[in-house]
């Protein structure tokens, strides 16, 4: 009994003592340190893991755009944060920072040219006052910064184009499922699930908004802002005219889907009243030459090697 007493007392003051140094400063200050670390770690990891864009070129647009903040009007500002929105990439990217990139690319393309026009003559030749030198940098000043700008135009008529291809058969499965009994709120959730693309992230936006207690009306008409897609735009006019006024939303979403469905077959067939016209370039610059050598290639050989024996 007197060794399993002492066995007990030495665990005790050990168990003690351990849990004494693990409640002492300096262990909450080395565990302290260890989490930060880790913190740290993990904050790099994930740095790393964004895209090359998000996480080079951005922060140097932002530079950039500090140094010509006075030199940009502010209606390319608002122009320009206008089409960020379109494009599905505010508030992931700033119209500061797209506006520093234009600067930055206009920059990167004058020092391409320089070395360019530095390669292709002797350095000693190059002179500042040489009027096509000067042309050729402002140009390629120019296009640098008309680059980001159109890449941002592509973007957002691409996403407008992919929203004008989903919205019929959006418009279908809302008109169906309030038809259903589903109420407008839970049709919109009900198609946004049933759809992919940047239709359903817009409906997902327009629906946290009127979570968070936007009005339902407002959420909708900024929806429409937001694409710029004008089909989308008159849908939204419609149901909200409806709202205003009492009208029947099952009625107006029926219609409108007709009335959507009409506007796609009529582009549809503009577009293939516009292809034979569009293909007479190509017929002309690449067809009718080939045809031209293949057809006349021999006889104009043979007009040839007449002509030289007389």
């Amino acid at each position: 009994m007197v060794i399993f007493a002492i066995i007990t007392l030495m665990l005790a003051l050990v168990l003690g003592g351990v849990g004494f140094y693990r409640t002492s400063s300096q262990f909450a200050v080395g565990k302290r340190i260890e989490q930060v670390m880790a913190a740290d770690a993990q904050t790099a990891e994930e740095e790393l893991a964004k895209p090359f864009v998000q996480r080079v070129l951005l922060p140097l647009g932002d530079s950039m755009a500090r140094l010509f903040r006075g030199y940009t009007p502010k209606e390319v500002s608002e122009s320009t944060q206008k089409k960020l929105v379109m494009a599905g990439l505010y508030p992931r990217v700033t119209a500061v920072q797209l506006l520093g990139l234009c600067w930055f690319s206009a920059a990167g393309c004058i020092v391409l040219v320089f070395l360019a026009i530095l390669a292709l003559g002797n350095s000693g030749d190059f002179r500042y006052t040489d009027p096509m030198n000067i042309f050729l940098l402002l140009g390629s000043a120019a296009g640098g910064y008309i680059l980001p700008q159109f890449v941002l135009s592509k973007k957002v008529k691409t996403r407008q184009e992919q929203i004008l291809t989903a919205l019929p058969y959006s418009i279908d499965i809302l008109s169906i499922s309030v038809e259903a009994g589903m109420g407008f709120d839970a049709a919109v959730g009900y198609t946004m699930r049933k759809i992919k693309g940047p239709l359903a992230e817009e409906f997902s936006k327009t629906l946290n908004e009127i979570r968070l207690g936007k009005p339902r009306l407002e959420a909708l008409e900024d929806l429409g802002n937001r694409t710029g897609v004008d089909d989308l735009k008159t849908f939204i006019t419609a149901v909200v005219h409806a709202s205003r006024l009492g009208g029947s939303i099952t009625n107006t979403l029926r219609i409108q889907a007709d009335s959507i469905r009409t506007r796609r077959r009529q582009r549809a067939q503009e577009q293939a009243m516009k292809a034979p016209i569009k293909i007479v370039f190509p017929l002309v610059l690449f067809i009718f030459p080939a045809l031209f050598v293949v057809l006349l290639g021999p006889a104009l050989v043979s007009v040839w090697n007449q002509l030289a024996i007389q």
